[in-house]
């Protein structure tokens, strides 16, 4: 007597849910594939090698300029990474200002930049303006603003005067330079 088709069809079904339940399980008992921490990390969408980046107004006149021998950009973070990078800020009056450092990160389509490393900020004295020497070990940055400023120690010089402080604001469009706390200074009057 041949079997019954139905329960044939019942064998079969219940085999292969047997199979693919064993498949299934058999999954987690796999060793962990190893992933290298090199592919997780984030690469640069772009690099630039003597990079430089000039802003103006709406006039067409500079404001700022941006310049490093090497920026990588991460599209992902809006972020910019920056070695030994240079910012110049060109003022209506006087000489301009000009910043320096070891590293610079800037983001949010470069309204932000962090300064850090020996950052040193400059002016030349001029005939609209005394010379300003600041050295500190980072720099918060509003390029847009012409605004710049720290909380660690800095050291404001030029000739004849050199004064200390932790924290220091600069505000570059109006030549002003607040020094924050713990100001000491020398000032050797001219002979």
């Amino acid at each position: 007597m041949l079997p019954d088709r139905r329960w044939t069809f019942r064998i079969v079904v219940l085999a292969l849910l047997v199979v693919v339940g064993w498949w299934v399980l058999d999954e987690d008992t796999h060793e962990p594939v190893v992933v290298d921490p090199d592919d997780t990390v984030e690469r640069p969408d772009y690099v630039m090698e003597t990079f430089t980046m000039n802003a103006t107004d709406e006039d067409g006149r500079a404001t700022y300029r941006v310049a490093s021998p090497r920026m990588e950009h991460f599209q992902g973070q809006d972020l910019w990474l920056m070695e030994t990078p240079r910012i110049t800020h060109f003022v209506d009056s006087g000489e301009p200002w000009h910043l320096r450092a070891e590293r610079g990160r800037a983001w949010n389509n470069v309204e932000d930049v962090h300064l850090q490393g020996d950052v040193e900020i400059r002016r030349a004295g001029g005939a609209d303006n005394l010379p300003a020497n600041v050295d500190t070990s980072e720099v918060y940055l509003k390029p847009e603003e012409r605004y710049a400023e720290t909380d660690q120690h800095a050291l404001y010089w030029r000739e004849g005067a050199r004064v200390e402080a932790v924290g220091v604001r600069a505000y570059m469009d109006r030549e002003i330079l607040e020094l924050i706390s713990d100001v000491r200074g020398r000032y050797d009057a001219p002979q």
